[in-house]
Parts: structure tokens; C-alpha cells; sequence
């Protein structure tokens, strides 16, 4: 009987426990509920509205890209010493021909001043031969032009070799990294600078294969950039990729002129526009028009007095308007304005 009793009253606390437990999802169900917006679908919307039209359609198409260096390269020595001179700074501007490092030579100038001395022996020695009216043979004469001959090789040797002591840029860019100092120890192919010429700069940009016929080497190119979005750049497509990617994007470079008012720097995104393509016969619409997502486009399209999302597949575009290839047809009516109250379904009247 007591054993009876006392798994009654666990019943009658566990049973308790889950009710409360019930009640308590309950109520937050309708907290969360209440605070969870439903729209209604007996208000009525109003939109502005377009009937869809086919005609002429003119595209201009952006693809984005960026700065790269005109040329680049990094300086290294040819071969083995020690900096005795140092004459760039990084971040400077240096000049054709400015001289970047200068290594100690001192042991190959003075072999240069020996070589000098036994040439102009080896000068001397042939001049008197041939000024003797007897008792020279031939093989001293021989011997003579042979020693000026070596002695010359000798000298061109040498002054090449100086030659490489002196480390000059190649061409005018800035220092954007230096990797070494006064006194330091280089060897030949260590890399001492890295030279950027951004006079001129390559936006590189990857375009798709369908464009890729309407761009040509040396065609003019309008060029925009965030950075300087009320100026409008001039360029010259000065490479067209001849094998494609593997997304079957092609790579276009085209070559920009820096200017000190608006300098562009290397890493920069820039545009370039590839505009005035008309197709004679296209369905277009405003981008107003459009909801969803660049990968997943949809619109509204009224039907009845309501709207119904619509998906549908985009092409090509201008500022104000985007080609439709799928999803619509002309005489259709789609939503313009007045976008933010509308869902699914949604009642309309059209302004």
C-alpha cells in the first residue's frame, strides 16, 4: 500500500513537471509569435509598374580589374663584395642609369693599373723593334705584338669586371624594397632592390569569352577607379590572352598613363568599359526592378491584382537598365517602385 502511495505522488510530481514545462513553451511560442512580423494579406500595396517591351537595347558592360606595375624587376649583383657606397633610399625615385650600390673594387683596379703598365711596355718594346735597323729577329717582333694583344684582353677583362662593381637601375621607377646596407657582404644573384615602374600601369582584368572578340590590341578603353570616381582615365588594350582559364575567362591588360593630379597605384581596382553594343531585338528592365541576388535574380510580376515573385536570368547591362534572357515575356507587367511592402502575393494597386 505504501509502495502504491508513493508512485502515485512521483506520478503526480512528474505529470506536474511536463505541464508546467508545456505551459511555459506555450507562452514563449506566442511571445515569439507576436514578435515575428506576418504580413497581411488583405492590405492593399501601391507600386509603380512597367509593361514589359522588346526593342532595341544598348549595353555597356564594367569588368573590374587591377594595377600592375608597367615593369618590374628586382636588381641583384653579378657578383661577390662588399657595399661600400649606398644610392638609393626605399620608397625614393631613381632615374635611368642612378646609381643603386657601389662594391669595393680595390683589387681589381690596381690588376687594371698592372695590366695598364705591361701594355704600355708591351707598346714601347714592339716601338723600338721596329725602329732598330738590324739585329731584331722575327720572333722578337712576334713576341711583342703578342704581349700588346694579351695585355688588351687583360685590360677589357678587367674593366668588365670593374663594371659589374657598379650597380646602376636599368631603368627610371621607385625603390620598393631594399634589402641591403653599408658594409654588407653580397653575392651574384642576390637580389640588393626592387625597382617599380609605375609611370604607365596594366589593369588586368578577366573577361569572358563572348567579349573577348571585341577587344583589340591598341583600341582605346575608358578606365574608371573608386578611388577617383569623377575622373575619367584613357587606355590602350595592349594584351589580349590567347588561352583562356579555367573558368573560360580570357585576360585582358590595358595599359593606362599615371599622371602626378591623379596618381594610381599598383594594387588599385579599377573598371574598364566596354560600352555602345546594341542588340536590336532584346526584353530589358530597370534595375529598380530587381530583388533577390546577383546569382539568384527574381522580380515581381503583377498577375490579378497581386504580385508573384518571379526567377529570372539576367545578361548584360547599363547604368540603368539589365538585359532579361529568361524568366519574362513582352506584355508582361513587373513591379518598379515601391518594392519594401511587398511579398508573395501581396495585393497591389499601380500608381
Amino acid at each position: 500500500m505504501k509502495k502504491i502511495l508513493k508512485y502515485t505522488v512521483v506520478l503526480a510530481v512528474v505529470a506536474a513537471i511536463v505541464a508546467l514545462v508545456a505551459f511555459k513553451l506555450t507562452a514563449n511560442k506566442k511571445e515569439v509569435e507576436g514578435k515575428v512580423y506576418h504580413p497581411n494579406v488583405n492590405l492593399t500595396a501601391t507600386i509603380q509598374a512597367d509593361t514589359i517591351a522588346e526593342g532595341p537595347f544598348t549595353e555597356a558592360t564594367q569588368f573590374l580589374g587591377s594595377f600592375t606595375p608597367n615593369r618590374e624587376v628586382a636588381i641583384a649583383s653579378e657578383t661577390s663584395g662588399k657595399v661600400i657606397t649606398v644610392g638609393v633610399q626605399e620608397g625614393s625615385y631613381v632615374s635611368t642609369g642612378s646609381l643603386v650600390a657601389k662594391l669595393d673594387d680595390g683589387v681589381l683596379q690596381a690588376q687594371l693599373h698592372s695590366a695598364t703598365a705591361n701594355y704600355d711596355n708591351a707598346t714601347s718594346t714592339l716601338k723600338r723593334y721596329e725602329q732598330a735597323p738590324n739585329g731584331v729577329t722575327q720572333l722578337q717582333m712576334d713576341n711583342a705584338r703578342t704581349q700588346i694583344l694579351t695585355t688588351q684582353a687583360q685590360i677589357e677583362q678587367l674593366k668588365k669586371q670593374i663594371g659589374q662593381y657598379t650597380i646602376t637601375a636599368p631603368f627610371g621607377g621607385i625603390v620598393t624594397t631594399r634589402n641591403f646596407d653599408l658594409g654588407a657582404v653580397v653575392s651574384p644573384g642576390s637580389p640588393l632592390a626592387t625597382l617599380t615602374d609605375i609611370s604607365q600601369l596594366k589593369l588586368e582584368v578577366s573577361v569572358p569569352e563572348k567579349y573577348v572578340p571585341l577587344f583589340k590590341y591598341g583600341m582605346a578603353m575608358q578606365v574608371s577607379t573608386d578611388v577617383y570616381p569623377s575622373v575619367a582615365f584613357v587606355g590602350t588594350v595592349d594584351m589580349v590572352a590567347s588561352k583562356a582559364d579555367a573558368s573560360h575567362n580570357y585576360t585582358i591588360k590595358v595599359l593606362v598613363g599615371n599622371n602626378t593630379k591623379n596618381p594610381l597605384k599598383a594594387g588599385m581596382y579599377g573598371n574598364v568599359t566596354l560600352g555602345n553594343l546594341a542588340s536590336a531585338k532584346a526584353i530589358s528592365i530597370p534595375r529598380s526592378a530587381l530583388i533577390g541576388s546577383a546569382q539568384k535574380p527574381e522580380v515581381y510580376v503583377v498577375e490579378n491584382g497581386a504580385v508573384k515573385i518571379r526567377d529570372i536570368e539576367t545578361g548584360g547591362g547599363n547604368a540603368t537598365s539589365v538585359q532579361v534572357i529568361k524568366g519574362l515575356q513582352a506584355g508582361e507587367v513587373i513591379a518598379t517602385g515601391g518594392l519594401v511592402n511587398l511579398t508573395d502575393g501581396t495585393k497591389v494597386t499601380i500608381k
